[in-house]
C-alpha cells in the first residue's frame, strides 16, 4: 500500500468518525431540547397545588437513554416552610423518589430508588447519576 493512499484512507476514516460523532451529538442535543420542552410543558400544567410549584431541572441521560426531571414543591407553613423534591422519569411518568424537609423540624423522608438518604446534600449525590453525564 503507498502512503498516499494509507493517507487517503486515514483521512476518510477521520471524516467519517467526526461526522458520526457530529450526528450524534445533534441527536443528543435534539433529545436534551425535547426533554427540556416536555419538562416546561410538565412545570406550566395546571394542578391542585399551583401556588407550591417552585421550580424544576430536566436532563436528558444519554447512558440511560432517559429524560429525567425534577420538581420543587415549598410551602409556607405558621412555623416554617417545607421543602418537597420529586424525581421522575417524565416519559414513562415514574417516580424514582424525592425528599421532603422542613425548615423547623427538618428532613422528614429521603429516598431514591430504594436507597435511603439523611441530607440534602445526601440527596444530591443519589440524584447526580441521573441528572449529569
Amino acid at each position: 500500500m503507498s502512503v498516499s493512499f494509507a493517507i487517503i484512507v486515514l483521512t476518510a476514516t477521520m471524516v467519517t468518525a467526526t461526522m458520526t460523532a457530529a450526528a450524534r451529538n445533534g441527536t443528543l442535543q435534539q433529545l436534551q431540547k425535547n426533554c427540556e420542552k416536555l419538562a416546561a410543558e410538565t412545570f406550566r400544567r395546571e394542578s391542585a397545588n399551583d401556588e407550591d410549584r417552585a421550580a424544576y431541572r430536566a436532563h436528558y441521560n444519554a447512558r440511560l437513554s432517559k429524560c429525567f426531571y425534577a420538581e420543587t414543591y415549598k410551602s409556607a407553613t405558621p412555623v416554617g416552610i417545607n421543602t418537597w423534591v420529586y424525581l421522575s422519569d417524565l416519559p414513562e411518568n415514574r417516580i424514582y423518589g424525592g425528599f421532603h424537609k422542613s425548615s423547623n423540624i427538618g428532613l422528614f423522608y429521603c429516598n431514591l430508588q430504594d436507597q435511603e438518604c439523611h441530607s440534602e446534600a445526601n440527596w444530591n449525590e443519589l440524584v447526580n447519576p441521573y441528572m449529569a453525564d
